[in-house]
């Protein structure tokens, strides 16, 4: 073993496969399925097709070179391509008891999927699992982290906040608390933004690995975020009071009420986890994954500090969120939009940056594109 696969082994995470030349029990299980499946339209990548071997020599490094090394990183997620039009999707497992699969249908049906307040993720297919009626399989599009690429502009992410304030919104006025709707849980359709299909689980990649994956930036062709995993989301009846729920720990932080073990309306909950997730993003940064913040958002500052309140009586109602939000944006200059999201630990860089910035959003406003990139289908 050489002294760069030593310190890739020393910096594996503890779920990282030892030995990528085999699969591991999640991954036989999806290998398993991989003929159901293809009836079903999908197909897997070769890693995951009956009789495969792997391409790669044995150890770390050559593992991760490699197309075929690279495994799925949730075992109960799997990605595949649509055979009919080669659309990339994520096929997930799910326990039939936890009531996921009836949420995420709920606001994928006719009358939801229609509303461009619906930032829930949609539902493709719903496949039965051969000889287990416990668990099926959704089928949905598959997303990218909403970070990734950063965010070049303020009014890029501005974008991104309406949408999540707004999906949230939405989800309340139709009785749902999301319970769990921190970043981890929101996703990016970024399929405009890239000239070719980006791959998977090396996502700077293509698909077929054949180079680096391109894309514009979300001013040039705007993508769409969303929720997901609906695991520990409920649905309360309209006609009765809703029910006080214990709050769960969310995106790595716990609740007040949560770390006070004290019941509580969980659409405050859903709040103050919004308001971290904007907090942690852009505001003041993730200590925990040291991940900067960002400049430029401190207008957002009174708001998030709000939905946040220690007493979840405090808090805004999701209502009250979007209406504040609303007005803030509206008293910001179009300037304030085309500014550069600049990183809070960016030093050396940043006269360079900014000089190609001037010269990036003359061509942005020569093309005509707004401020605050719109995906068409919002407008």
């Amino acid at each position: 073993m050489s002294d760069l696969e030593r310190e890739l082994e020393r910096l594996r995470p503890s779920n990282f496969p030892v030995d990528r030349r085999t699969l591991d029990d999640s991954e036989l299980w999806w290998s398993g399925h991989f003929e159901y499946l293809k009836e079903h339209g999908y197909m897997m990548r070769p890693r995951y097709r009956p009789g495969w071997k792997p391409s790669f020599k044995p150890g770390v490094l050559a593992a991760l070179v490699s197309e075929d090394g690279q495994s799925t990183l949730h075992p109960y997620v799997m990605d595949a391509l649509r055979i009919s039009d080669s659309y990339m999707v994520a096929m997930k497992r799910v326990k039939v008891s936890t009531g996921e699969e009836n949420i995420a249908s709920f606001f994928s049906n006719k009358e939801h999927n229609t509303d461009s307040r619906n930032h829930c993720i949609r539902v493709l297919e719903v496949l039965p699992v051969p000889g287990n009626d416990d668990e099926k399989i959704l089928v949905m599009p598959w997303l990218r982290d909403v970070m990734d690429p950063r965010f070049r502009t303020i009014g890029e992410a501005i974008q991104f906040f309406k949408e999540m304030i707004e999906g949230l919104q939405y989800m309340h006025e139709n009785n749902v608390a999301h319970r769990d709707c921190a970043r981890n849980n929101m996703g990016m359709d970024a399929n405009s933004m890239y000239t070719r299909q980006y791959h998977p689980i090396k996502q700077k990649k293509r698909y077929n690995w054949s180079g680096r994956a391109l894309h514009h930036s979300r001013t040039r062709c705007p993508p769409r975020y969303y929720f997901i995993d609906f695991g520990r989301s409920e649905m309360y009846d309209p006609t009765e009071p809703r029910p006080l729920e214990y709050a769960l720990k969310s995106g790595g932080y716990t609740p007040p009420e949560g770390d006070a073990d004290i019941p509580c309306d969980p659409f405050a909950t859903d709040v103050y986890i919004l308001g971290t997730m904007i907090r942690a993003s852009l505001l003041d940064g993730n200590m925990y994954v040291s991940r900067p913040g960002v400049h430029g958002f401190e207008f957002l500052r009174p708001l998030v500090n709000d939905m946040i309140a220690d007493d979840p009586s405090n808090r805004p109602t999701m209502n009250e969120v979007a209406s504040r939000f609303s007005t803030i944006v509206g008293k910001l200059r179009w300037w304030k939009f085309r500014s550069r999201a600049v990183q809070k630990d960016e030093f050396f860089t940043t006269p360079f940056r900014a000089l190609y910035h001037i010269f990036w959003t003359a061509s942005m406003m020569l093309l005509l594109k707004p401020a605050i990139p719109v995906p068409k289908d919002l407008h």
